[in-house]
């Protein structure tokens, strides 16, 4: 049985690396490629960290080789274009065909850039690539600002609005406000000149976590300067400029937008099912809707939560969906009846700054110095499971 998993982020390389050690256990007789158009796996949850120069490029990304090495996981570097699932094979960027008997697609998802100006003028935060630039832009800005005279252009030079009041804007602008007196001592850049808003259309941050995450999260953000807007949406970006719904103006020299993302439009395009998102549908055994030999997980997947809705695009759901259909493949790879995928809620946590952060751990509210242990220790845990496979 030859398996292609399209995406090497943590769903795709927890099925890959489960189903090698799966492979290897019960003597399976299985191929395994990992198709991916990066060398690296990225860890998406601490890109806001290499944006703000709190965490060396080596730490934020494995080399594939690396990680697959005496794994017998062949990796296939390139980017996926076309997916073909009556003839069971993909289509790569540079022409390349893979034929698969069973196709695994965890090719996460796209910034959605869903506002007039935004892809143009605004920077995004979604992988390893960003976050450099974004790192490189913010160091230059702060660099010019050492030497402007002219109030009104400093004011919007040392202003960084960051769109949008999920993980990734909450952890940025906590992250930003810190490394800001490090950076002004570097450059000369005048701190008192430094202003981060982060700037959310709905009336709570954090919305999977609820209201109170979301009012303790305003507190600790706002105590480090953060300047949070609720209730407001953009409704146009320009160069250094965003229009809001009730007409104000906001000008900033760096404009972040972290408001929302989407799957890959390769997969409707291909004529699976999908949600509003772009995610595709999936039965309970994480199998495409309508599709006997391909599945999806990860965050291009619209996976029930039992509820009534989709689980949220979060890595803990990724990972463990990773895992759970590795299993599901070797059981089909030995001819047995898979089990179907129940997930489990075990919270998450969010960086406010170095030294700050909330969450939930298993539906406990955690906040302050234990949560930045707990999300520590979670990140180390993930470290050596990919690294100890």
């Amino acid at each position: 049985m030859r398996i292609v998993i399209l995406g090497a982020g943590y769903a795709g390389l927890r099925t890959a690396l489960d189903l090698a050690r799966l492979r290897r256990e019960h003597a399976l007789d299985v191929t395994i490629q990992l198709v991916d158009q990066y060398p690296y796996h990225q860890l998406i949850q601490l890109l806001h960290l290499t944006a703000t120069a709190g965490i060396t490029d080596q730490k934020t990304i494995y080399q594939l080789d690396q990680l697959l090495q005496g794994r017998e996981i062949e990796r296939v570097e390139g980017r996926v274009t076309v997916i073909h699932p009556l003839e069971r094979a993909v289509t790569l960027a540079d022409g390349r065909t893979l034929s698969y008997d069973r196709l695994v697609i965890a090719l996460g998802s796209e910034t959605a850039f869903n506002v007039p100006g935004a892809r143009e003028y605004a920077l995004p935060l979604h992988n390893f690539t960003d976050a450099v630039a974004l790192r490189k832009h913010i160091v230059a800005q702060f660099t010019k600002a050492a030497s402007l005279t002219d109030p009104t252009e400093l004011r919007i030079t040392m202003t960084t609005a960051i769109v949008g009041g999920g993980y990734t804007g909450c952890e940025l602008a906590g992250e930003l406000a810190v490394w800001a007196d490090d950076l002004c001592r570097q450059t000369g850049a005048p701190r008192t000149e430094v202003r981060i808003a982060l700037i959310e259309r709905e009336n709570q941050l954090l919305p999977h976590f609820g209201k109170w995450a979301s009012d303790e999260a305003v507190r600790r953000l706002e105590r480090l300067g953060v300047n949070v807007f609720l209730n407001t949406p953009v409704v146009q970006v320009e160069p250094q400029r965003l229009r809001f719904a009730d007409g104000r103006i906001l000008r900033a020299g760096t404009i972040v937008w972290g408001a929302g993302v989407r799957a890959p439009a390769l997969l409707a395009e291909a004529g699976f099912p999908t949600d509003r998102m772009g995610r595709v549908l999936v039965d309970r055994y994480l199998r495409v809707d309508g599709q006997a030999f391909i599945f999806a997980i990860g965050d291009c997947a619209a996976v029930s939560d039992g509820r009534g809705g989709f689980l949220p695009p979060t890595a803990s759901y990724a990972i463990r969906q990773g895992a759970h259909l590795a299993e599901v493949l070797a059981a089909e790879a030995q001819g047995k009846a898979p089990r179907a995928y129940e997930p489990v809620e075990l919270g998450e946590v969010v960086s406010l700054g170095p030294n700050d952060a909330i969450g939930n751990a298993l539906g406990v509210p955690v906040v302050g110095y234990p949560a930045v242990l707990l999300k520590r220790g979670i990140e180390e845990y993930y470290r050596a499971t990919i690294e100890n496979a």
